[in-house]
């Protein structure tokens, strides 16, 4: 395992996965210590920190916000497996042995 490529192809796949768990979360975690302690209490628990459905309008950005770092950390997730994919794609081709 000391020099194989393979290794590598697969850590980035994984920390691209996880890198964009983690970022979500510390930018919700901020945004979450923002607000007003009646508003925290409104929202689910930590980490997801779910809005309720129609949520109110202190809570409107705060909604926004989470909406758009789902699709942010969906989209870096869809291009770790796209990477994953094609590792295994190069694995079972044969270019590394």
């Amino acid at each position: 395992m000391g020099n194989n490529p393979m290794v590598l192809l697969f850590g980035l796949s994984a920390l691209m996965w996880l890198g964009a768990q983690n970022w979500r979360r510390r930018k919700l975690k901020r945004a979450v210590r923002d607000l007003p302690t009646l508003m925290q209490r409104m929202l689910g628990p930590e980490p997801a920190f779910e809005p309720p459905a129609d949520p109110p309008e202190g809570l409107q950005r705060f909604a926004h916000l989470h909406d758009r770092t789902r699709r942010v950390e969906w989209v870096i997730r869809g291009a770790a497996l796209l990477w994953l994919a094609y590792v295994v794609f190069l694995l079972l081709k044969g270019t590394f042995q």
